[in-house]
């Protein structure tokens, strides 16, 4: 009865080769570095100066970030003001709205992906 039950399954070695490739990540592959953090990620009541921290989980990398909407690049030559990511605070005040976009790097890692924030001074009053 047992025996009648199990069935023989038959991969062939290219099939069984692909699965390998698809879960084991390969030696030297690129990997993405993590998407900055922003706190607090936006701010829109009552401030008129924010201090913004700006983290990411990619070890040893540099963090790029702008003011003024435009989009940061990584590397050396980057767009943007550099921080390393360990000291990732940004202080600025708000006589207009700002948009702080935020990009995390690291040599021999894919650039993340953009990190976005809107701050806006409202006047309480």
């Amino acid at each position: 009865m047992l025996r009648s039950v199990m069935k023989k399954i038959t991969l062939s070695f290219a099939v069984l080769a692909a699965i390998i490739a698809v879960t084991i990540p390969q030696a030297g592959a690129a990997t993405q570095c993590a998407k900055p953090t922003l706190k607090p990620p936006a701010a829109s009541v009552g401030v008129k100066s924010v201090t913004v921290t700006i983290a990411t989980a990619t070890a040893g990398a540099y963090l790029r970030y702008t003011l003024d909407g435009s989009t940061p690049t990584g590397g050396s030559s980057g767009h943007g003001t550099q921080i390393a990511a360990a000291s990732g605070k940004v202080s600025f005040s708000l006589l207009k709205p700002k948009t702080l976009k935020a990009i995390a790097y690291k040599a021999g890692l894919v650039n993340s992906l953009i990190a976005v924030g809107n701050y806006v001074y409202e006047s309480p009053y």
